[in-house]
């Protein structure tokens, strides 16, 4: 608890499918890890695989699966995910879909398999797995249009669904502002959608970097952050570093795509 409330879980996400990375994260602190699938090349095989190494670093596995098809939804929880993120989800119906695929009756008509690792294998029998299933996993529904926004209130009715997530590069696209993340209207569009969201009781989560959107949305009660991807601080803490140790020809530019024959020019 901080300040009375419950404090506000920070995460990260990895794109590179790195189960060492993965575990790393949650070794050295981050309450829960995201493992991206919409925009990677991460297949179910793989999330399985970072969701172990999640669970042995101690952290939450998040799955923000490519899209809200049945399938996706069903194994991201069956490979052990905890906590699934559906991408552009824009209205009640969409969300109400997530929570039949994904919550056992009588919240949803999620698909009879006893055996699956997010089941523990079926090793407490099936009444106490589905109920356990039911209860202690989270199905998130991303917002990320004016859509959605227009639809939240809706959105947030959907029982079973635990709470959203806020898109906010996305979200600023569609407002005709994309990736301006200090722009007052924006920052007020998303403290209105938590706030919304929740006042009708659901837990509320964002992917932002520090700065004032969100200082602006953990004022407004935002439950969990995912601070930065694994490759994006890659590039931050390389560059920083190449920059820094500069050799008697200068600091090379970034080599966006192709080679210039490094080896013969050097190694000769």
């Amino acid at each position: 608890m901080v300040n009375g409330r419950p404090r506000m879980l920070r995460g990260v996400a990895i794109t590179s499918g790195s189960t060492r990375l993965a575990e790393l994260a949650a070794r050295i602190g981050f309450d829960a890890v995201w493992i991206e699938m919409e925009h990677a090349g991460t297949d179910f095989s793989q999330v399985e695989q970072l969701c172990m190494a999640i669970e042995a670093g101690g952290g939450i596995p998040v799955v923000r699966i490519p899209d809200g098809d049945r399938h996706h939804v069903l194994r991201a929880l069956e490979v052990g995910g905890q906590m699934v993120v559906v991408p552009m989800i824009n209205t009640a119906e969409q969300a109400a879909a997530v929570v039949r695929y994904g919550k056992f009756p009588p919240l949803g008509s999620r698909g009879f398999n006893l055996r699956s690792r997010g089941l523990l294998y079926g090793l407490n029998g099936h009444e106490k797995s589905f109920l356990k299933a039911n209860s202690e996993t989270h199905l998130f529904a991303q917002i990320e249009t004016r859509e959605a926004i227009d639809n939240l209130d809706a959105i947030c009715a959907v029982d079973g669904l635990s709470g959203v997530l806020i898109g906010p590069g996305d979200l600023s696209s569609s407002y005709g502002r994309p990736g301006d993340f200090q722009n007052r209207d924006m920052i007020l569009i998303v403290t209105q959608a938590i706030e919304r969201a929740k006042a009708l009781g659901k837990r509320v989560g964002i992917f932002l970097g520090p700065g004032p959107m969100l200082e602006a949305a953990m004022a407004a009660g935002c439950d969990i952050a995912f601070l930065t991807t694994d490759i994006s601080s890659l590039v931050t803490s390389w560059t920083q570093l190449l920059h820094s140790f500069q050799t008697d020809d200068g600091v090379r530019p970034i080599r966006a795509a192709g080679h210039d024959n490094l080896s013969a020019r050097v190694l000769k």
